[in-house]
């Protein structure tokens, strides 16, 4: 159903109560609802990625933290382990400071220049953080993905990779190829579909 269309349902007069309050009053709180339950409802795919990625995020620091401390007297190890941290900083304070935005982003005051404005910057925080997500994990992925495949035949592959280049090579293949694709998915489910239905909001609103 289209933000028209459920204003037109919402304006409908239903209850003579109502009369003695200005129909525009009545009018501006039905549009605000609308709007401020659409957006809540478009970003929601959005929110899941946050606590998903914040999630793996502190499993990773997690294990690398575990790897430094065990493996301490092994510089290769302790090195990659607190690369693969610092790697991962970045994206976890900007994640954080985005969404912590659009969760806290609300209608403020009244009028059609103060809706605009939240749907304006709604869409613009949620894009601007798929378009850094986009950006880093270019390079985040392949880097990230070498440091993993390379500590997993260190520590558990005798001869570590210079006894298997070909295997490490081919899992390391694997790993960016199903990363591709599961970024891939996750990109058009959480941050393309709920930004094209932010856009079409601001649309029908500018309409």
């Amino acid at each position: 159903m289209s933000t028209l269309d459920q204003l037109k349902k919402h304006w409908e007069p239903s209850n003579k109560a109502t009369a003695s309050v200005p129909k525009e009053s009545i009018d501006e709180a039905s549009l605000r609802k609308i709007i401020t339950s659409r957006v809540r409802k478009h970003t929601k795919t959005s929110f899941h990625y946050f606590w998903a990625s914040f999630t793996l995020q502190i499993l990773v620091y997690a294990l690398c933290s575990h790897l430094i401390i065990r493996h301490w007297p092994e510089m290769q190890i302790r090195l990659l382990s607190l690369l693969g941290i610092l790697l991962y900083l970045p994206f976890t304070i900007v994640l954080m400071n985005r969404f912590q935005r659009v969760a806290k982003g609300r209608l403020k005051g009244n009028g059609p220049s103060s809706i605009h404005e939240y749907l304006s910057e709604q869409y613009r925080l949620l894009n601007s953080f798929f378009t850094f997500k986009k950006r880093y994990e270019m390079a985040l992925i392949p880097i990230s993905s070498a440091i993993g495949v390379f500590l997993v035949f260190t520590l558990y592959v005798p001869g570590g990779v210079q006894a298997f280049p070909s295997g490490a090579i081919l899992c390391y293949g694997l790993t960016l190829l199903s990363c591709f694709f599961a970024i891939r998915h996750e990109n058009r489910r959480s941050f393309v579909q709920p930004l094209r239905q932010l856009s079409s909001i601001l649309e029908e609103y500018q309409e």
